[in-house]
C-alpha cells in the first residue's frame, strides 16, 4: 500500500542564504532535496559517527524518487559583499597582525520569505518501509540548520496517506514544484551518503606532512565533492481565466485597440478591492498588481493580465472577450485572493470612470487562451510591441515623406530593441529573423498607432513584430515595455508541415546506387506505422484502395519518398525525404484528416531497417523549412535524380524533343507553370522506345515553390529537383 513521507522545515527567521541549488539559476530557493539530505546527515551524526539504524534509514531515503516540494514565495535582497580573512595565514608568515592582507570578498544575497509558512518535502514509498520512514522522521526532529551556518531551522516528519499528503501540498499558500525529468537541482541518489561520509573523513586530513631529506613541507589536498543526482522541477505560472459577459448572457467584447484602457481599468479595480480588504498589504498590491513603486526584484513576482483576442479563421473578429491573470510561481499574493479580486469586476475607463458593458466572470474554458500557448517557430504580434528605445520620427504635414534609407534605419533600430525586449521578457532563444512594421500581420488586425490611446506610450514607439526562431518556442509570448499593459501579445503561426527530412545519424552517407533500396524500405516502414488495429494501411501511405486496387482518384493521393544528398553537389545520400501528395501535386485535394495523419505517422518514424544497408537509428522528422533547396522558391531548378518519362517513346520520335514535351506536360498536370527553358544534361533511351530517362534543368518565368518531384517514378524519388541559389 503506498504511503507518503512528509518533512516540514521552518526557519527561525524569514531569511535564507544558501545558493547554487539549481532553482532559479544561482538563487537557490527553495533549498534543494540534496541540501536537505546533507542537513539530515548532520542531524543524525553523533560527532563523527552515524548509528547503524540511521545509516539504514538514510540509504533508504536516497533510493526514493525525488520529492515534491512546496515552499513559500521568496524574493531576493540586494547583494552585499563582506570581506573576511581567507584561511591562508601561512602566506603572510603566520602573523595575525597581517590578516588584512589575506581578506577576500564574499557576496551575500539573502532570500526573504514568510517564516510562518514551512517548506514541505514529500516522498512516496510502499508501506512495508514504514519503520524506516519513522526513523527519518526522528532524524528530522534533530535538524538544526539548513543552508549556511547562520540559517537556523528545525524540522518534523510524518508518515501520511498519499491523499492526505497531496491535500496538504495543495493547500500550501506557496509554490508547489514537482520533479520533471533531468535538470540542475541537486537530489540524493544511491551512493550520496557514502560520498558525504568520505568527504567528511578526507576533509579532516587535508593537510599532510611530507619529508624530503632534512626538510619537511605540508601539502593540501582538496577532498572530492559529494555525489548527487540532478533533477528538473516544474513550477509553471498559475493562470486564472475570465470572460467578459453580459448580464443577460453572451459575450461583451471590447474592441482590440482599447486593450490598454481595459487592462488598466481591471488592474486598478482589483488592486483597490484587495487594498480595501487587506490594508496591511496595500503596498504589496501596489507593487505587484499595479506596478507602482516596483523595483527590479519585483519583476519576477509581478502579476500580468493577458488579453485574449479571438483568433482562428481569417475572418474572425479579434475583439477581446477573455482575460487571463498570470501569477508567477514566486508571487507573494495568494491565487485565491486574486481570483476573488477579479471576479465580477466591471470594465471601466480608468481616466473618466465610465462603466463599460459587461462583467468579468471566472471560467474553466481555456481553449482560446491555449491557442496563444502553443509551440511555434514563427510568432506575430496581435497587439503591438512597445519599443520606447526605437521611436519613429513624427511627420508634420501631409506633404512630408520619409525616404527608404530613413525607414530602413528606423526598422533596424526597432529590430535591435526587439532583441532587448526578448531578453527582458526572459526569452533566451535568439530569433533568426525579425520583421517590424506599423501595419498588422492579421487580416482583421489594427494598425500599431491606434493602440496608443489610453496607454503611456507614444504611438511612434509601437510596432507590429514578426519573429522567426530556429527551434519551436512555447507561448504565451508577451514582450516589450507594455507587456503588463496588454501590449506585445504574440500568437504562434502554425503552418501545416507538408515535407519532412530524416538526416542519417552520425553523418552517415549512402551511395547513390543504393537510393532505390533505401526508399523502398522507407515506404514499407511508413506503411507499417500507418496500419490500424484491423491491419488496414491508409491509402495515403500505400497508394492502394481498401480492396487492394491501385489508387483510382485520378491524381496523386499518396506520399512521395526520396533519398537526397542535401545542399551541395555531392550525390551521396545524406537524408530521406517524405512529401505530402498535395505538396508535390498542386491539383491533388487534401482529404479531411489527411494532414493530421501525414504528420502523426511520419513523426513516429525513429528507426529504419534497410536490409543489407543496415539499421539507421535515432531518426528525427524535421520539417523542411524555407531556404532549403527542396523548397526554393526559385526560377531555376536543377535535377538531382533522373527524370523518367510518363509515356513510351516511339521509333519516329526525337528523344530530346520527346522528353522536353513530356516534362512540360507533367509540370502543367501538377499545377505548375510550363517551363520556359528545359536543358537536357543526360539522356538515355532504348533502341526500341520505352520510357526515356534524362537529367534536366528547368527554368520558369516566375519563381516556383517546391518540392519538385516529377515523372513516372516520382513517388520513389525520381525527378527530384533542387532550387538554384540566387
Amino acid at each position: 500500500m503506498p504511503q507518503s513521507l512528509l518533512i516540514a522545515v521552518r526557519f527561525s527567521e524569514g531569511r535564507y542564504h544558501g545558493q547554487d541549488d539549481g532553482f532559479n539559476g544561482a538563487d537557490g530557493w527553495p533549498p534543494s532535496p540534496g541540501r536537505l539530505f546533507q542537513a539530515l546527515v548532520a542531524a543524525a551524526a553523533r560527532g563523527a559517527n552515524l548509528l547503524p539504524e540511521d545509516v539504514r534509514a538514510l540509504k533508504w531515503l536516497e533510493e526514493l524518487n525525488p520529492p515534491t516540494i512546496a515552499a513559500p514565495a521568496a524574493r531576493r535582497g540586494r547583494t552585499v559583499k563582506l570581506f573576511v580573512p581567507n584561511n591562508d595565514l601561512d602566506s603572510v608568515g603566520g602573523d595575525p597582525a597581517r590578516v588584512s592582507e589575506i581578506r577576500v570578498g564574499k557576496q551575500w544575497r539573502p532570500c526573504f520569505f514568510d517564516p510562518n509558512e514551512p517548506i514541505l518535502y514529500s516522498w512516496g514509498f510502499e508501506s512495508e518501509s514504514g519503520g524506516v520512514a519513522a526513523r527519518i522522521c526522528a532524524i528530522a526532529e534533530r535538524l538544526h540548520q539548513l543552508g549556511r551556518g547562520i540559517d537556523m531551522a528545525w524540522g518534523c516528519g510524518r508518515v501520511l496517506d498519499p491523499n492526505e499528503a497531496e491535500s496538504i501540498l495543495e493547500s500550501h499558500p506557496g509554490v508547489v514544484r514537482k520533479p520533471a525529468g533531468a535538470g540542475d537541482t541537486a537530489t540524493p541518489r544511491p551512493g550520496t551518503l557514502d560520498s558525504l561520509v568520505n568527504r567528511y573523513r578526507l576533509k579532516r586530513s587535508r593537510l599532510t606532512t611530507v619529508r624530503a631529506g632534512r626538510k619537511s613541507q605540508q601539502l593540501f589536498r582538496q577532498p572530492p565533492k559529494a555525489s548527487f543526482g540532478r533533477t528538473g522541477y516544474d513550477a509553471p505560472s498559475h493562470r486564472l481565466h475570465f470572460e467578459l459577459r453580459r448580464s443577460e448572457g453572451g459575450f461583451a467584447p471590447r474592441r482590440l485597440a482599447s486593450v490598454a484602457l481595459l487592462i488598466a481599468g481591471l488592474r486598478d479595480a482589483a488592486a483597490a478591492r484587495l487594498q480595501k480588504s487587506l490594508p496591511e498589504d496595500a503596498a504589496l498590491f501596489e507593487r505587484l498588481i499595479i506596478g507602482r513603486g516596483a523595483g527590479p526584484a519585483d519583476l519576477a513576482q509581478r502579476i500580468r493580465l493577458i488579453p485574449i483576442p479571438s483568433i482562428g479563421a481569417p475572418h474572425t473578429d479579434p475583439s477581446i472577450r477573455r482575460v487571463v491573470v498570470e501569477i508567477p510561481p514566486e508571487c507573494s499574493v495568494r491565487a485565491d485572493d486574486l481570483k476573488w479580486a477579479f471576479a465580477s469586476l466591471r470594465p471601466c475607463d480608468p481616466r473618466t470612470g465610465e462603466i463599460w458593458p459587461g462583467i468579468l466572470v471566472s471560467t474553466d474554458d481555456s481553449q482560446m487562451a491555449d491557442r496563444f500557448g502553443r509551440a511555434g517557430r514563427v510568432f506575430r504580434s496581435i497587439t503591438p510591441v512597445a519599443l520606447p528605445g526605437a521611436p519613429r520620427r513624427r511627420i508634420d504635414g501631409a506633404a512630408e515623406r520619409k525616404d527608404a534609407d530613413e525607414r530602413g534605419r528606423e526598422e533596424q533600430r526597432a529590430a535591435g530593441a526587439v532583441v532587448q525586449a526578448l531578453r527582458h521578457a526572459g526569452v533566451q532563444a535568439r530569433p533568426l529573423d525579425i520583421s517590424v512594421r506599423r501595419e498588422p500581420f492579421h487580416r482583421r488586425g489594427v494598425r500599431a498607432e491606434l493602440f496608443a490611446d489610453g496607454s503611456r506610450f507614444s504611438k511612434h514607439a509601437l510596432w507590429h513584430v514578426e519573429l522567426r526562431f530556429r527551434d519551436a518556442l512555447r507561448g504565451p509570448l508577451v514582450i516589450g515595455d507594455g507587456r503588463y499593459c496588454g501590449l506585445g501579445l504574440m500568437a504562434p503561426v502554425t503552418h501545416p508541415t507538408d515535407a519532412f527530412a530524416f538526416h542519417l545519424a552520425g553523418g552517415r552517407r549512402v551511395a547513390p546506387e543504393d537510393a532505390p533500396t533505401l526508399v523502398q524500405h522507407l515506404r514499407r516502414a511508413l506503411m507499417a506505422l500507418s496500419r490500424d488495429d484491423t491491419g488496414h494501411v491508409a491509402r495515403l501511405f500505400s497508394g492502394h484502395e481498401s480492396d487492394g486496387r491501385p489508387d483510382s482518384t485520378g491524381h496523386h493521393a499518396h506520399v512521395f519518398h526520396a533519398a537526397d544528398g542535401g545542399p551541395g553537389d555531392d550525390d551521396s545520400i545524406a537524408r530521406l525525404v517524405v512529401v505530402a501528395p498535395w505538396a508535390a501535386d498542386r491539383r491533388a485535394r487534401r482529404q479531411r484528416g489527411a494532414q493530421r495523419l501525414f504528420e502523426e505517422v511520419t513523426r513516429r518514424l525513429g528507426e529504419l531497417r534497410a536490409g543489407r544497408l543496415g539499421r539507421f537509428g535515432h531518426l528525427v522528422a524535421e520539417p523542411v523549412e524555407d531556404g532549403d533547396p527542396l523548397l526554393g522558391p526559385a526560377t531555376v531548378w536543377i535535377g538531382r535524380t533522373p527524370y523518367v518519362a510518363t509515356r513510351n517513346l516511339k521509333n519516329r520520335d526525337d528523344p530530346a524533343a520527346f522528353i522536353k514535351a513530356d516534362v512540360a506536360a507533367e509540370c502543367v498536370r501538377r499545377g505548375l507553370p510550363a517551363p520556359t527553358e528545359i536543358r537536357v544534361l543526360e539522356l538515355r533511351a532504348g533502341p526500341r522506345g520505352g520510357r526515356p530517362t534524362a537529367r534536366l534543368n528547368l527554368r520558369f518565368a516566375v519563381a516556383v515553390r517546391g518540392p519538385l518531384l516529377l515523372g513516372r517514378d516520382s513517388h520513389a524519388g525520381g525527378g527530384l529537383f533542387h532550387a538554384k541559389p540566387c
